[in-house]
């Protein structure tokens, strides 16, 4: 264990073995580091946080702030970090509103700098939330999900397992798991294939998921419909996981962008004049 004297640490706070706390360091009273945690200059414990193992705290982060709120709790719950996270520069997260609640982030997530997470937000296993990401409080956040920058979640909003939502989106519904959603206009522009390949989905499992994003969008059923469709081809396998993600919903859910009708494709100019040249070349 190392801790730079011009740290501030809690006699009341547990400090396990291989942690090293940087200056200008505040561990609180409560505050539990777990093993080779290593905290840099002027990163905030605050009490009723537990932080896993093999975690890094980059500079200026505070982890257990009290929600923000108009009324915040006398009393708040706590915040809890699974093993093997990185939170970087600036990144923030609060404390639940409710005494025997939980802030929750799973294992191996990466929180870049400036990344928000809301109280009383439930953070899965491998997500990434890049530079300035905002989650508001009770966010789901799915495993493997992957955040761009300056995305904007609404607070109760859920975001689906290996859904990736591109930068600057602002997300006010749900977004089902695997797709892809467009920063620009924040709706769903098909399924994350690279996400899907990088987490060890199969071909197999992926055409299942590419049948059941048909189904969703493309057949035009009810919603009641499409739900019903969806349990009774899609019983088993990552498609299983569709029906009750649509059924458990408050908020809504994000819709796929299409195209307008006999939307012409258009070639760069460049390709049209290669093409010509080609076709000379061949007389």
């Amino acid at each position: 264990m190392s801790i730079h004297p011009a740290a501030v640490v809690s006699p009341q706070a547990v400090i396990h073995s291989g942690v090293e706390i940087g200056p200008f360091c505040v561990v609180e009273a409560g505050a539990v580091i777990g093993q080779n945690c290593q905290l840099m200059s002027g990163a905030v414990v605050k009490s009723g946080c537990t932080i896993g193992r093999d975690v890094v705290i980059h500079e200026g982060v505070v982890v257990g702030g009290t929600a923000q709120h108009l009324a915040p709790p006398e009393a708040p719950g706590r915040v809890l970090i699974g093993e093997r996270c990185i939170l970087r520069e600036n990144a923030t997260v609060h404390r639940s509103m409710y005494t025997a609640g939980t802030t929750r982030i799973g294992s191996d997530c990466y929180l870049m700098s400036g990344a928000h997470v809301g109280h009383d937000s439930q953070v899965g296993n491998h997500v990434i939330l890049t530079n300035n990401v905002l989650l508001g409080g009770h966010v789901h956040v799915g495993d493997r999900a992957c955040l761009g920058g300056s995305v904007a979640v609404h607070q109760h909003c859920r975001v689906g397992r290996l859904a990736m939502i591109g930068g600057c989106a602002r997300i006010v519904q749900d977004v089902p798991p695997f797709v892809l959603t467009d920063g620009a206009s924040g709706l769903i522009v098909g399924l994350n294939r690279v996400g899907m390949r990088r987490a060890g989905l199969d071909r197999e499992q992926q055409a299942q998921l590419k049948g059941a994003y048909r189904l969703i969008y493309r057949r035009g059923l009810t919603f009641q419909d499409a739900i019903e469709a969806l349990e009774a081809e899609f019983p088993v396998g990552p498609a299983a996981e569709f029906a009750p993600f649509f059924r458990d919903s408050k908020r809504g859910f994000v819709q796929e962008r299409r195209s307008p009708p006999r939307t012409s494709i258009r070639l760069h100019p460049a390709a049209d004049e290669e093409s010509v040249e080609t076709k000379r070349l061949a007389g």
